[in-house]
């Protein structure tokens, strides 16, 4: 069996702060119907079982998959962080993942089957909008 990391809680009031504003930009892009996934906060990857709960999952329900997931972090944690994060989209078939360090305002971003992507690393392939946008 896959040793799979576990993300623990972190709820400094910035860490939620950015948590809050991506779902509020991606939830006003949802229901006007301008990207196909809807967006969640800390929500498991798995319902079947105990599994990680990123910080932000796009979910596509027509196909009742996960497709999009972002850790927000700290500068400590941040390379830690996108390693987990990296695993987690390989294992889950996740199209892509994110990691942002809300201390340096720093992107990483990893796609599955291709690696860690260094070029506009905020840019979300899967909705067609950068996710820095959202924190503004």
């Amino acid at each position: 069996m896959l040793d799979l990391p576990i993300m623990g809680t972190n709820a400094p009031r910035e860490h939620q702060r950015v948590i809050r504003k991506l779902i509020v930009g991606l939830d006003k892009l949802y229901i006007l119907g301008s990207i196909p996934y809807e967006p969640f906060p800390e929500t498991m990857l798995d319902e079947g079982k105990t599994s990680p709960t990123p910080d932000v999952i796009l979910y596509d329900a027509v196909t009742d998959k996960d497709v999009v997931m972002v850790e927000i972090s700290t500068t400590k944690g941040f390379n830690g962080d996108f390693n987990k994060v990296s695993e987690l989209v390989e294992y889950y078939q996740l199209s892509e993942g994110f990691v942002y360090n809300y201390i340096k305002q720093q992107w990483r971003k990893y796609k599955r089957g291709v690696g860690e992507i260094t070029e506009n690393p905020s840019f979300c392939d899967s909705i067609g909008y950068d996710l820095n946008e959202f924190l503004k």
